[in-house]
């Protein structure tokens, strides 16, 4: 599945593109801190919660939408620049939308 229709299938099946409204309705936690911006976010498979670094310079929905990504893309066994490129491309058309 590409990433564009799997932002899509999200749409439809949670009936919104918020991404807030989305780590609302699947239980991801989200967590909000502040750190030196190595990164920009993190998704903790383990516990279901997303870190958004307060730091970064991206808009806190664009990362938001970027580890959602991840948590989409959790039995999709791709290799690591494989899921990044997918939870960039989900983040870019979950956006778009």
């Amino acid at each position: 599945m590409n990433a564009e229709t799997a932002a899509q299938k999200v749409i439809d099946k949670f009936g919104t593109d918020n991404v807030f409204e989305i780590a609302e309705k699947t239980d991801v936690e989200v967590v909000y801190e502040k750190w030196f911006p190595t990164t920009i976010g993190e998704f903790d498979r383990k516990n279901k919660t997303i870190c958004v670094n307060l730091n970064a310079q991206e808009k806190v929905e664009k990362i938001l939408a970027h580890e959602l990504g991840h948590f989409f893309a959790q039995d999709l066994n791709l290799s690591r620049a494989e899921e990044e490129k997918f939870c960039d491309d989900f983040a870019k058309s979950l956006l778009e939308k």
